[in-house]
């Protein structure tokens, strides 16, 4: 899996790049943007735990910190990856496993700066008549949701996107080969796998809230595993997702890495205090736009998500740990300060 990853990641930067570029990201981050502020591009598949990002764009917290930041909507996270290592974008939103599979093939470019959430958000979500006939629910014991996936069509993002390798690892938790007890169907973001969902091309997929809730809501889909409740006990005290920044810009331009962080923190900071006004002001950011749902999901996120941006280093060693127990990486990792990660853009 890795090798294939590793040739997605490679093969699919010169295309990223030229996207990100014709969108107004190159690799002059750092280079005056408008009005002078430093210019910052960031790429990221649309998530509810992005809101303070989504928060700062919108109450100009990053003018205020001297930034002229773009956001580029990805369709999978795995695309995040290539976009910063080729400098295209400063910034992407990226889990430890991303980072430890890359150190371990000698890429080192990137270096996680700013802790997003502290829990494995996944939510599964399955069509409720399989669901019905396998006699499962959210109250079913975790092995025997697991077991469900037996002989279904599993929707991810992309080949190598978190969503299939938290998916591969479910299967296996169950006993199961997940290249011949299921079929695992690439489909592309959030809304593409709603769409999936309801039209019946494949039985469950699993992706960070909102759009699980959605499709609850919409009467199409019932959810098995709610990963922000902490329904997977090994991933409910997890270093999950943060922004990784492109390792020599942040390394060049430590009082923009700093801004950024600040600006993050003041849109947390908010999110945090009122989820509900929270979602109000970014529900035109995701693709799924219903604002009740969006409150259910930061409601639920709010427990897991980072009020500081800091990294623990127990934790982070903890959960490169447990992905390499799992087999979510091939490798541990190396758990130092300034290997994989770093507090030295945050107040901490």
């Amino acid at each position: 899996m890795r090798g294939r990853r590793r040739s997605a990641v490679m093969g699919g930067a010169l295309a990223l790049a030229l996207t990100l570029a014709a969108c107004g990201g190159d690799a002059g981050g750092g280079a005056p943007g408008e009005g002078g502020r430093t210019a910052i591009t960031v790429s990221s598949l649309p998530s509810a735990f992005l809101a303070p990002m989504y928060i700062a764009e919108k109450d100009g917290l990053f003018e205020r910190e001297g930034l002229d930041v773009t956001i580029v909507e990805l369709q999978s996270g795995a695309d995040g990856v290539p976009a910063a290592i080729s400098g295209s974008s400063q910034y992407a939103d990226l889990g430890f496993d991303d980072l430890a599979t890359l150190a371990a093939e000698g890429e080192d470019s990137l270096v996680m700066v700013h802790n997003l959430v502290r829990r494995v958000t996944f939510t599964l979500v399955m069509n409720p008549d399989v669901a019905r006939e396998r006699g499962v629910t959210r109250e079913s014991p975790i092995e025997a949701r697991y077991a469900a996936l037996k002989g279904l069509r599993l929707g991810v993002t992309s080949p190598g996107a978190a969503s299939d390798k938290y998916m591969r690892y479910y299967l296996r938790e169950a006993g199961l080969d997940p290249e011949r007890d299921a079929e695992i169907i690439a489909i592309g973001d959030g809304a593409s796998l709603l769409a999936a969902l309801e039209t019946r091309q494949i039985d469950a997929y699993q992706l960070s809230p909102p759009t699980p809730y959605v499709a609850q809501a919409g009467g199409f889909g019932t959810v098995i595993i709610d990963g922000p409740s902490g329904d997977v006990p090994r991933f409910a005290d997890f270093a999950y997702t943060g922004f990784a920044a492109n390792r020599e810009w942040a390394e060049a331009n430590p009082e923009a890495a700093r801004a950024f962080n600040r600006a993050l923190n003041a849109g947390m900071q908010q999110v945090l205090a009122d989820p509900h006004a929270a979602a109000a002001k970014i529900v035109d950011r995701m693709s799924a736009g219903d604002l009740p749902v969006l409150q259910q999901t930061l409601d639920a996120l709010a427990p897991a998500l980072s009020a500081d941006g800091c990294f623990d280093a127990a934790a982070v060693q903890s959960t490169l740990a447990v992905m390499h127990e799992v087999e979510l990486t091939d490798t541990a990792g190396d758990p130092a300060e300034g290997v994989l990660w770093t507090n030295a853009y945050n107040e901490c």
